[in-house]
């Protein structure tokens, strides 16, 4: 008899649940008690001064990798002759002084992070108005065959698109590194799957991919 595939998210549920109850009851729960990474959320301006042609990049990240791919987004898109704000979103209070606004999020849980979705439905109006271009950073995409799950985060981005429809959307690989994780039954999850090969640790961003995406994308958020 053929025996039952079963699909990537049930086995890193399943991993997950068996992983995190061995490491508690075998640990005491001491892991509980382990510090917690402490992780900055960078600000950086790029290009000269320029009132007519100004962007915003703006994101959410939970261990700092998404901010690096802000920070390369920011760059490439002030090579342009614009002047490029990047900060993280919860220190954004004003989008009235720019012209156009990329924002993007780390993926947990197939989703973005909450604070993220809470930036698009506190500024939903006003980005409506602009020329908007949106990203996401997950670590599915840094499997080997990442191409067959393109489709599928794709439709992670579903949430943002029935707030602001994005002039572009990119979609890149990010890193893993537990030691900026706090602890999760979800990081659990991810390390068993690491364990049987499904991802590697390690830094997976493509530089190049994604200062070519900010590239094609400047002169949509610059028409």
């Amino acid at each position: 008899m053929q025996a039952k595939s079963i699909s990537r998210r049930d086995f890193i549920k399943a991993a997950g649940i068996v992983l995190g109850g061995t490491a508690l009851v075998g640990s005491g729960l001491t892991v509980l008690d382990a510090p917690q990474p402490v992780v900055t959320y960078p600000e950086y301006t790029f290009g000269e001064e320029n009132m007519s042609k100004r962007i915003l990049v703006t994101y959410a990240s939970q261990a700092g990798s998404t901010a690096g791919v802000a920070e390369a987004i920011g760059k490439s898109l002030a090579e342009g002759g614009a002047q490029v704000d990047v900060l993280p979103m919860k220190n954004v209070n004003d989008l009235a002084p720019y012209q156009a606004v990329v924002a993007g999020s780390a993926i947990h849980g197939q989703q973005w992070l909450p604070e993220a979705m809470q930036f698009m439905r506190d500024h939903q109006s006003e980005l409506s108005r602009k020329p908007f271009a949106s990203f996401m950073v997950c670590i599915t995409l840094s499997m080997a065959n990442a191409g067959q799950y393109l489709e599928g985060v794709k439709g992670w981005m579903s949430p943002v698109r029935e707030l602001v429809h994005p002039v572009s959307e990119g979609y890149f690989a990010g890193a893993l590194d537990f030691s900026r994780l706090p602890f999760s039954f979800n990081v659990l999850a991810m390390r068993i799957a690491v364990l049987f090969g499904v991802w590697k640790e390690g830094d997976h961003r493509n530089w190049k991919a994604i200062r070519a995406w900010a590239e094609s994308t400047r002169p949509l958020l610059l028409k």
